[in-house]
């Protein structure tokens, strides 16, 4: 027998499956982007933080007004940097879950396929099974045929 088993949706199954792959590798990307501007605001609030502590000791002595100045003027510019760092975590949280989401609806649908998939070849495998049964009854039968018939 010859015949061997083709999944009629097998281009669409390789399809999804790199639809899921390109769209677990966004993912990654993004988590990688994320953890990084995580990273940096933990890092510019432990520079404000110090800054900070700088700030208040040189308060504690003699005032020198130019030099409070500086340091509040760079607080001040600190501050609006982790202000824009949290937005872009912000936002970077937002794009990892919708691609979070993305991803698990290609997941999904190559799943579904393979599962498609496995009920084809399982129908495939029971006609052959009763196919290779009935060419061995024909066999059987004719045997029984041969066996049975008079010799002339």
């Amino acid at each position: 027998m010859s015949s061997h088993f083709q999944f009629s949706l097998q281009r669409v199954l390789e399809l999804r499956e790199r639809l899921e792959e390109q769209a677990a590798q966004e993912l990654g990307h993004l988590q990688s982007l994320e953890i990084d501007a995580r990273r940096t605001l933990a890092l510019q609030d432990s520079q404000r933080g110090q800054q900070l502590s700088a700030w208040r000791e040189i308060s504690q002595g003699v005032l020198d007004i130019g030099e409070l100045e500086t340091y509040q003027r760079y607080l001040e510019l600190l501050d609006q940097e982790i202000n824009q760092q949290r937005a872009l975590v912000q936002e970077l949280e937002a794009s990892v879950r919708q691609q979070t989401e993305k991803y698990l609806a290609a997941r999904r649908k190559r799943e579904m396929l393979e599962k498609l998939k496995e009920k084809e070849y399982a129908e495939y495998h029971r006609e052959l099974l009763g196919k290779e049964q009935r060419e061995l009854d024909d066999i059987a039968a004719t045997r029984f045929m041969q066996r049975e018939a008079p010799s002339s």
